[in-house]
């Protein structure tokens, strides 16, 4: 037995010079402990984040969706084909814009009356204000009258409106 011991070679010493232009890939394999856990966390982060993003995501795109379902037809008309998110907020934004304008107006005009003042514009003007708001009661009228007693397509109809 003594002889089996004696021939195995003694440990040599391995010097830096020995490592010199060797590549030894496996030495770096083993990551240190902190990097794995945070891969895990990185995972286990990503998942959930992913699942709130699509839900954030399809919240806006049903709130795009209704904003374009609100919009009137003469707006939706004023683009040909698909309306993409970035015109139908632009066409949202112009509508409100509109009609705050217009109810702006309407309050001026109320509180004009309220306080017994006159309207400030020229007798022609008033006249003419008057003769377009008869001829448009009157043309809604005509309508009415027809779309009740005439037998119109759905297309008609709209396109009457």
């Amino acid at each position: 037995m003594d002889e089996g011991i004696s021939r195995l070679p003694e440990r040599q010493l391995l010097e830096h010079r020995d490592f010199i232009g060797l590549d030894y890939p496996s030495l770096y394999m083993c990551k240190p402990k902190r990097g794995v856990k945070r891969d895990e966390s990185k995972e286990t982060y990503k998942l959930p984040h992913r699942l709130i993003e699509k839900k954030r995501r399809d919240r806006i795109n049903e709130c795009i969706a209704q904003l374009k379902d609100l919009l009137p037809e003469h707006l939706k008309l004023t683009t040909l084909g698909h309306l993409e998110k970035a015109v139908v907020l632009e066409l949202t934004l112009k509508h409100l814009k509109a009609l705050t304008a217009l109810t702006e107006q309407q309050h001026q005009k109320i509180i004009a009356l309220q306080n017994g003042e006159r309207s400030m514009k020229s007798p022609v003007q008033a006249d003419l204000d008057a003769f377009h708001s008869g001829f448009q009661t009157c043309a809604k009228e005509v309508l009415q009258y027809l779309s009740r007693f005439e037998s119109w397509t759905p297309r008609e109809q709209r396109c009457a409106q």
